[in-house]
């Protein structure tokens, strides 16, 4: 059959496995918006908000222009994603495209707009979150499919190279009590407290906790293929250790217990017959009483005081969240559907005890701009993470629960928040499909 009547075939749609229901034979970006691709992930990764706060952006200070508050990787993509689209040779197709793919980050997209509306007609906080949070979600998942395969091969080797700094930069400020970037947060007062734990190139130990489990999670259900297997079990264990200094609790505890399940799932394999190298075995073997050794020796050294302080004093943050659902009963009916005045939110929130914010995204935008805007957000954020299922390895759904389930647990996708966007780049490298074109969009 001649390319040109294979093209047109494929031009025709039809049933294909797991959602992809149109093939349109799309090209993938060309060279120039690769090379500024490229320059958008380095932005990304490299420039978090402690980074731009170390450089004097003033991005996460209180005082400063309002221009430094949105991330310079936000204003980068919305001048790349319109350059992207007017040099794009086929524009009709690529609308078909986006209607038969992406119609639940639309959705997430028309559903952050009418939230933004809402926030800038009825002076209410949140205009930040717009940006850095939703808008540039939005447009990352739009451009992610068009990279071709060789860039994202070049950028899943990034990544590993990336976490690997990331997690050793962390250690190292834990050990060390050097903060590279030191982060710096505010009471209610206005006063500033500068965070001891480690926070290295992910901006806030949270946010970093968060996607250093997701990336934990996804090596061990095989993502990341280009990571050898004899340096994968090293990085998991680099990376466990640097949950520890980065002292986010819920998502260390998620992560060892998840690598509890992988390993005992590993010794049922083993006891019932399955076939391991003997160099695995013995490794596996001695590593239990090195491991223990090593465990024993850092807690003499302090190395888990820090985080045995977060599980005994966590600074109100436990009680917030018993709070907030009473506070949330407080409303009227139609404040609760729309969201109180703002005056009226503050005034609750100082009476209720909850000075340092709500400890829930979804509750967070509940109580300051309604329950409608709120379910809106968070159906629209279900439909983008489908939308990318969709075209990833289906065992990216194990990452994507363990990492909703952490975001629920801080005020994360509710405030200026590039980590969802962090994630979704994470995953699309680590889980491409097999056997995909490397000519064409899929």
């Amino acid at each position: 059959m001649s390319d040109q009547v294979a093209d047109s075939v494929e031009r025709m749609p039809r049933a294909m496995p797991q959602g992809q229901s149109v093939r349109l034979n799309l090209p993938f970006a060309g060279p120039n918006i690769q090379k500024m691709l490229v320059v958008y992930f380095l932005l990304v990764f490299l420039f978090s908000g402690t980074v731009l706060d170390f450089l004097g952006y003033d991005y996460s200070a209180i005082e400063g222009s309002q221009i430094t508050k949105i991330h310079p990787a936000t204003y980068f993509i919305v001048l790349l994603f319109p350059i992207f689209i007017l040099s794009y040779p086929r524009k009709r197709d690529l609308i078909d495209y986006y209607l038969a793919t992406k119609l639940g980050s639309i959705f997430f997209f028309c559903a952050a707009t009418f939230a933004f509306i809402n926030i800038v007609l009825g002076g209410r906080n949140g205009f930040g979150m717009y940006f850095d949070t939703d808008l540039h979600l939005f447009l990352c998942c739009m451009l992610l499919p068009f990279v071709p395969p060789q860039g994202m091969v070049k950028l899943e080797r990034f990544l590993h190279a990336f976490f690997a700094v990331n997690a050793s930069l962390a250690i190292f400020e834990l050990v060390s009590g050097i903060m590279v970037f030191p982060l710096t947060t505010y009471s209610p007062d206005g006063t500033q407290i500068a965070e001891a734990r480690a926070v290295a190139l992910l901006g806030h130990p949270l946010h970093a906790a968060t996607i250093t489990c997701a990336y934990i999670v996804s090596l061990l259900v095989g993502g990341g293929r280009l990571l050898k297997s004899r340096w994968r079990m090293p990085m998991i264990a680099l990376q466990t250790a640097a949950m520890v200094a980065f002292g986010g609790r819920t998502a260390l505890v998620l992560t060892l217990f998840i690598l509890t399940i992988a390993i005992c799932w590993q010794i049922v394999r083993f006891s019932s017959g399955h076939r391991y190298a003997r160099s695995t075995v013995m490794i596996a073997i001695a590593a239990v009483p090195v491991g223990i050794a090593v465990v024993t020796a850092l807690a003499l050294a302090g190395f888990f005081d820090q985080l045995l302080e977060r599980f005994n004093e966590d600074g109100g943050s436990a009680r917030s969240r018993l709070v907030m659902f009473p506070l949330w009963g407080s409303f009227s009916w139609g404040d609760f559907l729309w969201g109180p005045d703002p005056d009226y939110i503050r005034s609750q929130m100082y009476s209720f005890g909850m000075e340092w914010g709500i400890e829930n995204p979804f509750v967070h935008i509940s109580i300051y701009q309604g329950v409608v805007i709120s379910s809106l957000i968070l159906l629209g954020l279900l439909l983008v993470f489908y939308d990318a299922f969709r075209r990833l390895e289906p065992r990216v759904i194990v990452p994507m629960i363990v990492y909703l389930m952490l975001v629920n647990t801080f005020g994360s996708f509710a405030g200026r928040f590039l980590n969802l966007t962090l994630f979704m780049i994470v995953v699309s490298a680590l889980f491409r499909r097999h056997g995909a074109s490397s000519r064409y969009v899929v």
